[in-house]
């Protein structure tokens, strides 16, 4: 497990977008280690955090609807 404070987000990410994807991740992990009866090592939200920063989490946007006239 890497240092939280080592870990630098790529260049021109939002701080913003990580942290919910991350959370995403760590809520996944979570639900996953309690369904499979598995332990994850260390801080499930770290362990989020570090896989996201890292680019090992996919994610992908989803086109709002658009407003009716």
């Amino acid at each position: 497990m890497t240092k939280l404070a080592s870990l630098i987000p790529p260049r021109g990410s939002n701080k913003y977008e990580l942290c919910i994807i991350a959370s995403r991740e760590a809520r996944r992990l979570n639900d996953w280690s309690h369904r499979t009866g598995e332990n994850i090592i260390g801080k499930v939200t770290a362990t989020a955090l570090e896989r996201t920063i890292r680019q090992e989490v996919p994610f992908l946007y989803e086109d709002a609807p658009l407003p009716e006239a």
